[in-house]
């Protein structure tokens, strides 16, 4: 016997191990935050743009190459000279061929260049972090986008669990019509046409358990798929038949983050246009090259070898004055792309200011339909009530019993609705304002 427990409390144990568990809609979030696909990416691509910012500002460094090299001269050209250059005898335009050089050549160097004014480099650099903060607001969005969707799912399973609990309740209260319709259509006293309808309504509340427990299922596969998860999901978390309490809820004074991102966009596009500019700006650049070479006509004989060193210090301007109007034309692509994103912003931000309003409205008006359908349910199970004792001691017929439990069915759909409604409207504020 002790054998069987032991085995029964380890395989509940496995089954555990392998379970993900969450308490709370945070306890949700907080997993998300390290283990959904989206908010990664986001990270990620933040990653990127960091890295891309800071390549940005060593491009303002010099950059210093070495070199080495060897030749061998194989066949040296031969070089014409005039004979009278070493023979002022010899007669006038008469040559005379000598070669010039060493077989075998060796050379090393050192090249340093260094942009002093490069206009360009440094908008690239403000251009670059322009791009990292549009990436960060991003990942801002991505982890708002989730959240919201998280959310949804994590309620829509609390609030289908509700109601099946409720709807299992409907079961045994319709299953109770019909075995005493079943046993007074036995004695006679009943037609089949009272059996029928008391037996559909047991069938439709049985379809709707099925229907329920099927939506759960899909629900669950949701956030599975949603949190990046393979385990099974449980949820410890339940509803609360109450308002919810949201403190100071329809105070929002963050910056949406479909604002934040687009605000983020607009300064893109400004420094875009300032890059753009700066390709009519010149560009100074400081130069040095030092060359050491040896020569000799054997390979591994430096002995007789001959030294050749070199080196220069150079400066370099370069000024833009005619490219067939490319700049001119980029520029103004620059300032049409940066109009079209401030027009975008302007938009964004109307519209985010209206939704927020209209969901401070929701919100509102969830929580006053909420106390009215939580009244109304209770009178009407209240009225189940009687009629269930007065159907059940013969007082009223069948007919009656069944248009009372509709009206309990109609308004338990109408109080989760409600209830739907209150905790959608939360869950939105609760989100937003986390940003």
């Amino acid at each position: 016997m002790k054998t069987i427990i032991l085995a029964l409390l380890g395989f509940t144990s496995f089954n555990a191990m392998g379970q993900v568990q969450f308490g709370s809609l945070q306890e949700v979030l907080a997993y998300a935050d390290k283990n959904a696909i989206s908010i990664q990416s986001a990270l990620h691509q933040e990653q990127i743009a960091a890295v891309k910012n800071k390549a940005s500002k060593t491009a303002l460094l010099p950059t210093v190459n070495a070199s080495a090299g060897f030749n061998d001269n194989i066949t040296i050209q031969p070089t014409l000279v005039p004979a009278n250059l070493f023979n002022p005898a010899a007669p006038e335009g008469t040559f005379n061929e000598y070669t010039f050089g060493r077989k075998y050549m060796y050379s090393t160097g050192v090249q340093a260049n260094w942009d002093i004014v490069n206009f360009q480099k440094w908008f690239d650099i403000k251009t670059s972090e322009a791009a990292l903060q549009l990436d960060q607001a991003s990942t801002i969005n991505a982890k708002y986008q989730v959240y919201n969707q998280l959310a949804q799912t994590y309620f829509s399973i609390l609030l289908t669990e509700k109601y099946l609990t409720i709807s299992k309740e409907n079961i045994a209260a319709a299953d109770s019509i019909y075995r005493i319709a079943k046993d007074k259509y036995d004695t006679g006293i009943f037609t089949e046409e009272n059996l029928n309808r008391s037996k559909i309504q047991l069938v439709q509340a049985q379809q709707q358990v099925s229907s329920l427990a099927t939506s759960l299922e899909q629900l669950y596969n949701q956030l599975q798929s949603q949190l990046n998860i393979d385990e099974p999901i449980a949820l410890k978390d339940e509803l609360l038949d109450r308002e919810m309490d949201t403190g100071d809820a329809l105070v929002t004074t963050t910056s949406h983050p479909e604002v934040l991102v687009q605000e983020a966009q607009v300064k893109l596009s400004a420094q875009q246009l300032a890059q753009t500019k700066s390709l009519h700006y010149p560009t100074l650049t400081l130069g040095y090259q030092y060359n050491y070479n040896w020569g000799t006509d054997k390979m591994t004989d430096f002995s007789g070898a001959n030294s050749l060193p070199q080196q220069f210090l150079g400066i370099k301007l370069s000024v833009p004055i005619f490219n067939g109007f490319s700049t001119k034309s980029k520029i103004k692509q620059s300032k049409i792309q940066l109009e079209q994103e401030q027009m975008v912003l302007d938009s964004k931000k109307l519209m985010v200011k209206k939704d927020d309003d209209n969901l401070k409205i929701q919100y509102r008006h969830g929580i006053e339909d909420f106390r009215k359908q939580e009244e109304v349910l209770q009178l009407q199970y209240k009225n189940d009530t009687h009629s269930k004792n007065r159907y059940d001691s013969g007082i009223i017929g069948l007919d009656e019993r069944l248009d009372k439990f509709k009206d309990l069915l109609e308004v338990q759909n109408q109080y989760m609705q409600s209830l739907s409604n209150q905790y959608i409207s939360y869950y939105k504020l609760y989100i937003r304002k986390q940003f």
